[in-house]
């Protein structure tokens, strides 16, 4: 498979030090999804995609970190619209009286 070219950056791709290095990777601002900021483990999310052949494969990106351990997991398009869709239906399973109000 050859990459496609650097040049063709999304709209959402940061264009930092991290976008279209080596893997042709291009990476979204990541959007904190804590609801009170005293959680153990933090997460975070946001877009990814990496140019590589004529279909570039590309989903969600998701942060979580504990303290200084971060951990970054690219989930691809399919997986992250599944995640979606099930986690919608899990977290209704909670009731309204079980989750905080954002």
């Amino acid at each position: 498979m050859s990459n496609l070219s650097n040049t063709a950056h999304p709209p959402w791709c940061l264009r930092g030090p991290d976008c279209a290095g080596p893997n042709d990777l291009h990476l979204s601002r990541l959007i904190g999804a804590a609801v009170w900021g005293d959680e153990v483990i933090q997460v975070r999310i946001g877009l990814w995609r990496m140019d590589v052949g004529p279909t570039p494969p590309s989903g969600l990106l998701l942060e979580l970190s504990a303290g200084s351990e971060v951990d970054r997991w690219p989930i691809d398009l399919a997986q992250s619209r599944s995640l979606a869709h099930l986690s919608q239906r899990l977290v209704r399973q909670l009731g309204p009286g079980s989750a905080r109000a954002a």
